[in-house]
């Protein structure tokens, strides 16, 4: 039986996107590793109303290209973030600087999200403690 030349045109299509469409499922997306050296909670202990404390976060870039942060994102406006935006090379180390302004008495705990530009999920660090 012999094909139509609308019906090879459709069968070439098909092929077309069933090659695009099926080899992206071999796409691997590139690995990455961010290792938290210090804790990925700082807990502040007891602070006193009305002043500012600050923490570290220390992390490893385990991944085999360098790594960028994009954008901090602390959970409130209590805390401030404060780091560079260079490149950070393959089993480098790099610190974020966390800045705390206590107001309200009480317990809290905080999270901070870190996006890196490589990277679409973010890593997740928290400072908790008790404002007295």
């Amino acid at each position: 039986m012999k094909m139509s030349i609308k019906n090879r045109s459709l069968w070439r299509v098909l092929a077309l996107c069933s090659l695009l469409f099926g080899g992206l499922a071999f796409v691997v997306p590139a690995e990455y590793c961010i290792k938290w050296e210090s804790l990925d909670t700082f807990n502040f202990g007891e602070v006193e109303s009305g002043k500012t404390e600050l923490c570290t976060f220390t992390f490893r870039n385990c991944s085999n290209d360098s790594v960028t942060i994009a954008n901090i994102r602390p959970a409130c406006g209590c805390t401030t973030p404060d780091w560079r935006e260079t490149p950070i090379p393959p089993d480098s180390t790099a610190n974020i600087g966390i800045e705390f302004s206590s107001r309200k008495p009480g317990y809290f705990y905080k999270m901070v999200k870190v996006y890196f530009k490589e990277f679409p999920q973010a890593e997740r660090i928290y400072v908790e403690g008790t404002v007295k």
